[in-house]
């Protein structure tokens, strides 16, 4: 798993407010490929492994924020 990859994809979303609207547009069925095309062309080494790694954490990571 490259946790770097995701983690630079992640930073070039939060800083390009027009990358970060497209994204939120998309369909849910879309969403992970788009994110691998971007990170392709970025030359971020992420997996689709990593995206649905990512997805499962900030799931449970939603569901427990009043828990703590």
């Amino acid at each position: 798993m490259s946790r770097q990859g995701l983690e630079a994809l992640r930073a070039r979303v939060h800083a390009d407010p027009e990358l970060a609207r497209g994204l939120r547009g998309l369909a849910p069925e879309r969403f992970e490929a788009e994110l691998l095309r971007l990170a392709a062309e970025r030359g971020d080494d992420v997996t689709p492994q990593d995206v649905g790694e990512a997805r499962v954490r900030a799931r449970q990571d939603w569901m427990l924020r009043w828990v703590r």
